[in-house]
């Protein structure tokens, strides 16, 4: 009769440890699709940093250009100002001597 009460108890600890092992096989699942959903967001997270990393490269890399030109374009102006400037000067000068000039120039053909 005691080996039929430890076949009984015997079963009970057994159904008790198969329920034990199907619980552990359910976290052991759970905790696997767990991971992979971090491990997907951690990856969707990771492709829109590189992206909005990608655009701000781009627009700043487009602002850095813009700025170099606008730089350009107002040291080619101040450039052409300054040589229309000196070509102003030459200019008079030249044409204060003109006279000068045309007269020399006849006096030397008159002699």
């Amino acid at each position: 009769m005691l080996a039929f009460l430890d076949c009984g108890r015997m079963e009970r600890v057994w159904e008790e440890l198969k329920k034990i092992e199907s619980e552990a096989e359910l976290i052991i699942s759970e905790a696997h699709n767990k991971a992979k959903e971090i491990v997907k967001t951690a990856e969707e997270k990771a492709e829109q940093l590189i992206a909005s990393s990608k655009k701000y490269a781009a627009e700043e890399a487009t602002a850095l250009i813009e700025k170099s030109r606008s730089e350009a374009n107002k040291s080619s102006e101040e450039m052409l100002k300054a040589n229309a400037e000196t070509i102003e000067k030459l200019r008079l000068s030249a044409d204060e001597r003109m006279d000068d000039a045309v007269n020399a120039i006849v006096n030397k053909v008159l002699e």
